[in-house]
C-alpha cells in the first residue's frame, strides 16, 4: 500500500469513540503517546512560524481530578454524563492549548496581521488535534474530542503556564464499542480554473 492511501486510511478511519476503558492497548506506552503528541505540536505548521500550540496529557489521580472538578462544575445533571464517563472511562486527556504570549508576541511583530493569528492559531490549533487523534488510533486507541474549556482551563489553574488558553480536551483509552455510523453530506470539491 503506498504512503498515500496507508495515510488516508488511517485518517478516513478515525471516529469519535465515547465507549473507552481506562487502559493502554497490550504493548503501548505513555512514552509512545507522549512522543506521538510531542512530535505533532513541534511539527504542525503555525503562520508566520508563531509556533503557538501546547499541549499535556493528564492521566492517572490529575486526570480524574480534573474531570471531577468539570462534572462539578456544571449546574444540569443531564449535561454531567460526558464529563463524568471520561473520569470514569478514559485512560487520560490530551488537553490543547493556544499560547496567548506566543500569540502577542507575534502580533506586536506583525501589526497589520493582528486581527488574524488567532483564527491562524485556531486553525493549527485544529491541526494538531486531528492529526494526533489520527496517530494515536495507529496505537489502538480511541478517542473524542471535548471542548470544555473554561471548566479545563479553572481546573489546570497553577498546573500550566498562565498564557496558555485551553482550546479542546482528546479523551482517549482502549476502545470497547463500536463507534457510530459516520453519515456524509455531499460535499464536492470543485477544481475551478480560469
Amino acid at each position: 500500500m503506498s504512503t498515500i492511501s496507508t495515510f488516508l486510511k488511517s485518517y478516513t478511519s478515525r471516529r469519535t469513540q465515547y465507549q473507552l476503558k481506562k487502559a493502554l492497548p497490550e504493548g503501548v506506552t505513555l512514552q509512545q503517546v507522549q512522543d506521538i503528541v510531542q512530535q505533532l505540536v513541534k511539527h504542525t505548521p503555525t503562520s508566520f512560524n508563531s509556533q503557538t500550540v501546547r499541549a499535556v496529557i493528564l492521566t492517572g489521580a490529575l486526570h480524574d481530578k480534573v474531570w471531577q472538578s468539570v462534572t462539578d462544575a456544571i449546574p444540569a445533571e443531564a449535561q454531567k454524563k460526558r464529563p463524568n464517563s471520561i473520569k470514569e472511562e478514559a485512560y487520560g486527556s490530551i488537553i490543547f492549548f493556544d499560547d496567548g504570549a506566543a500569540l502577542k508576541k507575534i502580533q506586536e511583530a506583525f501589526p497589520p496581521y493582528a486581527d488574524y493569528f488567532p483564527i491562524f492559531a485556531s486553525t493549527s490549533n485544529g491541526a494538531a488535534q486531528i492529526n494526533t487523534w489520527t496517530l494515536i488510533g495507529e496505537l489502538g486507541l480511541g478517542g473524542h474530542l471535548q471542548h470544555y474549556n473554561p471548566l479545563v482551563q479553572e481546573a489546570l489553574k497553577g498546573k500550566v503556564p498562565e498564557s496558555w488558553n485551553v482550546v479542546a480536551q482528546l479523551a482517549f483509552g482502549v476502545p470497547v464499542g463500536e463507534p457510530s455510523e459516520k453519515e456524509f453530506i455531499d460535499n464536492e470539491v470543485k477544481v475551478l480554473s480560469e
